[in-house]
């Protein structure tokens, strides 16, 4: 079984602590993102190879208000176009 890298654990992470710190609980995130909240289960658990997709990661950025540039790499800086390709290719690895 394929393992999630650790840019997608990095990611997720920052996403659960990000729903954590906002009381948004994984049904609620399900919800907004249209999926099934064990999914959401999946995603967050480093037992499955699940991720978020590129369009889900966008959608969670604009509900947490919140730059993708600080979902992909923690930082609340602008990343330039190059780095940020860089970026959601090793997400997508």
């Amino acid at each position: 079984m394929m393992q999630k890298s650790e840019c997608q654990i990095e990611i997720i992470n920052r996403i659960r602590i990000l729903r954590l710190a906002n009381n948004v609980s994984q049904m609620s995130l399900a919800n907004i993102l249209d999926i099934s909240s064990g999914l959401i289960g999946n995603i967050e658990s480093p037992k499955f190879q699940h991720k978020y997709t590129l369009k889900q990661l966008y959608a969670i950025a604009s509900y947490f208000n919140v730059k993708l540039d600080y979902i992909l790499t923690g930082e609340n800086k602008t990343l330039d176009s190059e780095k940020l390709i860089q970026t959601l290719i090793e997400y997508d690895g």
